[in-house]
């Protein structure tokens, strides 16, 4: 069950991720667009995450997968001025 769980997780974060993005996107059309640091926090969150995975010997994709988490969520409660 614990393999299951390592194996799916990537794609359960990647899967949150994508519901972030839809819903920044969302409403956007109606009111005037708000400029956040989400796709740079994202980057910067996957570059992290390998770093991190790579230092503790953790899986690599569940480093990424986190880190990718980690830094959209901190981008995008960030604005850009």
């Amino acid at each position: 069950m614990t393999e299951f769980i390592m194996s799916a997780l990537p794609f359960i974060i990647i899967g949150v991720c994508l519901a972030i993005i839809f819903a920044n996107y969302h409403g956007k059309e109606k009111e005037e667009a708000v400029e956040t640091y989400l796709t740079e926090g994202m980057c910067l969150g996957m570059c992290l995450g390998v770093a991190f995975s790579s230092s503790i010997h953790i899986n690599m994709g569940l480093g990424i997968s986190l880190g990718m988490l980690i830094g959209e969520t901190i981008g995008i409660l960030i604005k850009k001025k």
